[in-house]
């Protein structure tokens, strides 16, 4: 069974999403961060974007999957989500930046404390943890709608679900990331 591998939080609802996210699609989960831990099989890391947990996430797992952000069609995913803004956890290691979008981030530049302030935010992560959470409070001084995490959108699912089929083609055993 492909078990899809978070990176797990001490805060709860971020788990809890993530266990929720895994069943939607048909896998099973695991975290690097939290119970249960990765402990082998056919583990695929599912990370919005580059960074050092991703890294670790992918030296460990079967499927060396990329980050979303470099999975095909995620950007016409977050352009039909119709936000003015996207949020990232950051900081950008080029693959955000890629995409083309109106982006800010928690950590990095341009920075959500200098964003301009929209109607409509999509914070681009997966759970409605500790990460949207921060999100949510330092953009509160713009009044703006924030859209749910990415778990908590049915057409994120749909969509995950359309692609994974693609991604364990593409990035299975014995495939690498490009």
């Amino acid at each position: 069974m492909l078990v899809l591998i978070f990176h797990g939080s001490p805060d709860a609802e971020h788990n809890k999403q993530a266990a929720m996210l895994a069943k939607a699609v048909g896998a099973g989960y695991a975290f690097l961060e939290a119970e249960p831990m990765f402990t082998g099989g056919l583990g695929m890391p599912v990370f919005v974007a580059d960074g050092a947990d991703y890294r670790k996430a992918l030296s460990i797992a079967a499927v060396k999957a990329p980050p979303l952000v470099k999975w095909p069609g995620f950007r016409e995913f977050l352009l039909s989500l119709g936000a003015q803004l996207y949020i990232f956890h950051g900081p950008d290691r080029g693959d955000v930046g890629a995409l083309g979008l109106p982006v800010a981030f928690l950590e990095g530049e341009p920075n959500i404390r200098d964003a301009p302030c929209v109607n409509v935010a999509a914070p681009v992560v997966l759970t409605r943890g500790y990460i949207y959470k921060k999100i949510e409070s330092l953009y509160a001084r713009c009044g703006a709608r924030l859209l749910p995490p990415l778990a908590e959108q049915r057409q994120f699912l749909l969509y995950f679900k359309s692609v994974l089929p693609i991604v364990l083609e593409k990035w299975g055993p014995s495939k690498s990331v490009t």
